[in-house]
């Protein structure tokens, strides 16, 4: 998430880039009706028609039994499914929404109904919500897009605004789960305070900005919105003073245009634009991928 976080669950847009992090799903059509998933930290077996849960595996479990209801035509045959992860899930860099949007396009070679993007995201944004209570699929919209993109969750329409980004990712050594996180928001902010409204706003405003920095590849502005985000964030709540610190430290390296909060806050990572020089040994290197969910 580059932009937008918190305000995207009122209706506002937001702004995110996909990475060059993988996660890989192969698929073996079976001769049975049962399903087997193996990953690196579970296995389990169950079938079409009794979809069993599996406590590691609430995504894969839940969007299977979604696709069975909505596309039952489509589960006579089984599925050995294998997935590997090169995503690190403890550093908010939306490992959760790469299942799902790598399960609902390896579904589509099997589901014809699925191709269409829009087909996908309704999906897995069902997924999500199911296993998480809430969400607004922006982390989803940009692992099936690819590249950098603007959301809408009114609409959900998906623009892209460029190919790429140079950002870097420090991790904060801690995470608060993104639904705790807005709990306290809300318990902080109620939806009808006018403050909130402005805040609404100014985050709409700078994301908009953003935006259009991005597609003209204005670093130094889109460095800019950073930092004026961030200090909404901070504001809203969802920041504390290790992630301050971190972005403040940003700030001051040579090669960095600006620095804020990537999520929901309260934990996971701070994100900078442009390349550190020297590098910073605890900086994770995130290269930008244009490319999103795709079937090899």
């Amino acid at each position: 998430m580059l932009f937008g976080e918190h305000a995207v669950l009122h209706g506002k847009p937001a702004i995110a880039c996909a990475i060059d992090h993988w996660l890989e799903i192969h698929w073996e059509l079976r001769d049975d009706n049962h399903l087997e998933i193996t990953t690196d930290f579970a296995q389990h077996s169950s079938d079409w028609q009794r979809i069993s849960p599996h406590p590691k595996l609430t995504f894969v479990m839940t969007l299977l039994q979604l696709f069975q209801q909505h596309y039952g035509e489509f589960c006579l045959q089984g599925l050995t499914i294998h997935i590997n992860s090169g995503i690190n899930s403890t550093q908010g860099l939306g490992s959760s929404s790469a299942v799902v949007a790598a399960l609902v396009t390896g579904l589509a070679r099997h589901c014809p109904a699925l191709i269409p993007i829009e087909a996908r995201f309704k999906l897995g944004l069902e997924t999500i919500r199911q296993v998480q209570g809430t969400g607004s699929g922006t982390d989803l919209a940009v692992a099936l897009a690819g590249g950098v993109i603007l959301f809408d969750p009114l609409t959900q329409r998906i623009e892209r605004l460029n190919e790429q980004l140079p950002i870097i990712s420090i991790y904060s050594g801690y995470k608060m789960p993104t639904p705790q996180v807005i709990g306290l928001v809300e318990q902080l902010w109620p939806k009808d305070h006018p403050l909130l409204q402005h805040w609404l706003e100014w985050i709409t405003t700078i994301t908009l900005e953003a935006s259009r920095a991005i597609t003209r590849n204005q670093l130094t502005e889109i460095g800019r919105c950073m930092n004026m985000a961030h200090g909404l964030m901070h504001g809203l709540g969802v920041s504390d003073p290790k992630l301050d610190q971190i972005a403040h430290q940003l700030r001051a390296c040579k090669g960095i245009f600006g620095a804020k909060i990537s999520g929901s806050g309260l934990g996971d990572c701070v994100i900078g634009l442009g390349q550190p020089q020297p590098p910073l040994v605890q900086a994770l290197a995130i290269k930008s991928s244009s490319q999103g969910a795709h079937c090899c």
